[in-house]
């Protein structure tokens, strides 16, 4: 199976970066995809508006499905900025139906919070991200930290709190994925788990990793 995947952020960003290893790990584990193009968006509103094209000539150029991620929460929010997956979801399809995209090959995965969300599911992980030869580390994360209001910022706190911040996610995107060895910690998190489906069953119909009910917060 062929999946392409779009990726709210820069070429070798955070994401570019992290979910090719997790694919990797997925491989290892016996899973699809047997094949994977990582598709960098500058932006959650580049993804937003290019979806469409972009999906499109994925599916185009032989891959069988695309699955779109991206986060609940833009990297820079605007004050009073009304956050909601539900409303993202309606953009997205909106953008893919315009440019008359099959629904069925394409799957929606919204993370929860941010990208971050998922890495803080891995307290081995980020110990041996902050670890240092001459300082060991046990990291602790906060406990559900899809829920955490800011995660990013909980990243920044314990990059801060073992001297090795400021915490920058395209810095240490690469470290992120050598230290990340499997996969159990983060299936955890719904949203990861969802994301893990969408690329390795090949049964699975599209849209259907958009069923988790929407909600809408203001921070």
């Amino acid at each position: 199976m062929k999946v392409g995947i779009l990726v709210e952020c820069g070429r070798d960003g955070l994401e570019d970066v992290v979910v090719r290893r997790i694919c990797k790990l997925l491989r290892d584990d016996g899973g699809q995809p047997a094949e994977i193009e990582i598709v960098p968006m500058d932006s959650k509103a580049q993804l937003i508006r290019e979806c469409g094209p972009a999906a499109a000539g994925l599916l185009e150029s032989g891959w069988d499905r695309v699955v779109i991620l991206w986060d609940e929460k833009p990297a820079w929010p605007k004050l009073g900025e009304r956050l909601c997956w539900h409303n993202d979801k309606q953009d997205i399809l909106a953008n893919l139906a315009r440019h008359r995209v099959v629904a069925d090959s394409v799957f929606l995965v919204c993370i929860e919070r941010e990208f971050e969300s998922w890495l803080l599911f891995d307290a081995g992980m980020l110990s041996r991200v902050l670890s240092r030869d001459a300082h060991q580390v046990k990291a602790r994360p906060p406990a559900k930290p899809d829920r955490q209001k800011n995660p990013k910022a909980a990243m920044r706190k314990l990059f801060d709190q073992h001297g090795r911040g400021p915490y920058v996610d395209l810095q240490f995107a690469r470290e992120f994925a050598w230290c990340l060895t499997a996969l159990n910690r983060l299936r955890k998190c719904e949203t990861f788990t969802r994301f893990a489906q969408c690329v390795t069953d090949p049964a699975l119909k599209g849209r259907s990793s958009s069923r988790a009910a929407p909600r809408s917060r203001v921070k």
